[in-house]
């Protein structure tokens, strides 16, 4: 269904009734006030106020002329109205037409000759008393006379629509509140826009804008002291009038609406504007104020804060008065100095004891920053720093040296064993003359040079791991895929451990972001832990999940022998589970697959809970 909202023909139509029902409602209402004032709903034409008010008008206007002039029309055309003036029993004019029956009887109206002239005029013994003004019209809508003709039309078309018009008022203003509301309700709307869309009038400053508003309703309401004494032409004027004051209000009011839904009402006014503007530039003065006063030595600072607190004092000192407001000043500058040099006394002794502790060997200590002075608060930061610059150098100072140590003793360890293999052996192919069993000594000369080339290559990889040294070609990678090729090369080795792997991967295909090659790496470095140091007749159990925007690989098996390390330590090169190094392996698989997760932004931790051991994986999702 269409969205009446969004249909311009229907707006613009309600619109146009919207001002159609103004007019109605505001010209029945001035009907309604008219027939108050100006007839009862009985009189006749002829009974009502305005009409004799206006043949009293009339009356006076021809008494005048004829008392001044001599002649009632001097001014008047006597189109449709003719006039008997009399005084006593002396007739001094008539213009009836005896011939004429069709005469209405207007009324005759008395005027005192005198008043007429006023007190400027001769006195003159012949001139009448009094004069009696007698109006006779043969046709009402031919009276060219004050509006007569136009009053009488007007009587005609509302006069019978007296016990109508209250109805008709009503209804107009309902009609226009239910047509006022769609109009308020589609505000904004726009065919093929979604959500609320301003016009340009929306985009007016909602200040500037109502101040315009305000002034276009004044000049339109100034003009009606303009209008014409012509009725309907008045009438015209006034249904102009209230035209373009109701497109002017139904213009501010939509607008306002749009305004409310789009919810700026305070941004998009000038006075928000220049209020911002305000504020940006106290902020930009305040700051280039401090950034003058930070440049300064923090003695200068010293020496210009205490003359500017003296001169203020000499100041009013040379006001020569000491009570009153100069003494409270004096009394307030007094008390800041006092104020600010024990601030200061107390943050100079936190300096000192931070100090002291860091002398003593408290790297950990820290001092809160937060109420000092600029100069003192960057010391005191400074000194945060170098607690934590001393702290981080020395875990790295000692971690690097026990890197160093394990790495001599264990390498020197796993190096020596093949190496004294290998001299024994070929020893004793130089004393042994069988060339039969030469051949088994080969063998284990082969078998033990390769140990020894395994862990010269393990040891190469973790060097380049550690320091990022090996390339990284990031890709989508399908982790199921690798996961489960890499179970499979390695389901031989975990048959003849009696290991039983049980993988829940994710539904469906799930990627990630990383090197195939280095991932492949990592996987075989978790498997062939598990088939060397896992407990046969146990389960190796795979997990594939998501974690937020992640891809999360967890691994879990039974260790064989006690795990009598920590999580962290079995993190480090040349440690391994067994402490007895029983086993083939040179203990730098985990250290090596930590490196290489980190290299493809990936994270890579364990756990350890008794003989649980526990190994997890997350990389980015592709």
């Amino acid at each position: 269904m269409r969205d009446l909202r969004e249909n311009l023909p229907v707006k613009v139509t309600a619109l146009f009734m919207a001002v159609l029902l103004v007019l109605t409602a505001a010209g029945s209402i001035a009907a309604i006030a008219v027939g108050y004032y100006a007839w009862d709903e009985d009189d006749t034409f002829e009974g009502t106020a305005m009409f004799q008010g206006m043949a009293q008008n009339v009356a006076y206007n021809i008494a005048y002329r004829y008392a001044r002039f001599g002649d009632p029309y001097q001014s008047y055309s006597n189109r449709g109205l003719d006039v008997v003036i009399r005084s006593g029993g002396t007739v001094y004019f008539n213009d009836l037409d005896p011939a004429c029956d069709t005469y209405a009887y207007v009324g005759t109206y008395l005027f005192q000759v005198d008043s007429l002239l006023g007190p400027e005029a001769e006195p003159d013994p012949t001139r009448p008393f009094q004069l009696a003004v007698e109006l006779h019209i043969t046709d009402y809508n031919d009276v060219a006379v004050n509006n007569f003709s136009d009053y009488y039309r007007f009587y005609r078309l509302v006069h019978p629509l007296t016990n109508l018009l209250p109805y008709i008022a009503i209804l107009s203003v309902l009609l226009f509140f239910a047509d006022l509301v769609f109009l308020l309700c589609a505000a904004g709307h726009r065919k093929g826009h979604e959500g609320i869309v301003p016009n340009w009038q929306d985009r007016i400053p909602l200040d500037v804008y109502l101040f315009g508003a305000v002034l276009y309703f004044a000049i339109v309401i100034s003009t009606v002291d303009g209008l014409p004494s012509n009725l309907w032409l008045t009438v015209l004027a006034m249904a102009v009038i209230i035209i373009v004051i109701t497109v002017g209000a139904l213009a501010v009011l939509l607008s306002l609406a749009t305004r409310l839904k789009l919810g700026r009402i305070w941004e998009n006014t000038l006075t928000c504007r220049l209020w911002r503007w305000f504020i940006r530039c106290c902020r930009a003065f305040w700051r280039g104020v401090k950034t003058m006063v930070r440049i300064l030595p923090f003695t200068w600072r010293t020496v210009l804060f205490t003359i500017a607190v003296l001169g203020t004092q000499i100041f009013l000192n040379s006001w020569g008065v000491w009570d009153g407001f100069p003494l409270l000043m004096l009394i307030v500058l007094d008390f800041a100095i006092v104020v600010a040099a024990a601030l200061l006394s107390w943050q100079l002794q936190k300096l000192k004891a931070m100090g002291q502790r860091l002398a003593d060997g408290d790297l950990e200590a820290k001092l809160d920053t937060s109420r000092m002075f600029y100069d003192i608060k960057t010391h005191a930061e400074n000194l945060n720093a170098i607690g934590l610059g001393m702290n981080r150098a020395v875990e790295q100072r000692m971690k690097s040296e026990r890197l160093k140590t394990e790495l001599i003793t264990n390498v020197s360890h796993d190096i020596k064993t093949p190496l004294t293999s290998i001299v024994n052996y070929v020893d004793l192919l130089k004393k042994e003359d069988l060339p039969e069993q030469a051949a088994e000594y080969v063998t284990v000369l082969d078998r033990q040079s390769g140990r020894l080339k395994k862990l010269t290559e393990d040891l190469v990889e973790a060097s380049k791991a550690s320091t990022g040294n090996i390339p990284v070609a990031l890709q989508p990678i399908v982790v199921n895929e690798i996961i489960h090729q890499a179970v499979g090369d390695y389901d031989q080795r975990l048959t003849a451990g009696k290991i039983e792997v049980i993988i829940n991967t994710f539904e469906g295909s799930l990627s990630a972001m990383a090197d195939g090659r280095l991932l492949w790496r990592v996987l075989d470095n978790l498997l062939s832990n598990v088939c060397k140091y896992a407990m046969p007749g146990s389960r190796l159990y795979i997990d594939l999940t998501t974690q937020g925007s992640r891809v999360a690989l967890s691994m879990k098996n039974i260790s064989r022998d006690a795990l009598n390390v920590s999580a962290d330590e079995l993190m480090e090169r040349f440690v391994r589970g067994d402490s007895s190094r029983h086993a083939e392996g040179s203990g730098l698989g985990l250290n090596i697959a930590k490196s290489l997760m980190e290299l493809m932004g990936g994270t890579f931790g364990i756990a350890v809970d008794g003989d649980l051991f526990k190994a997890e994986l997350t990389l980015p999702l592709a």
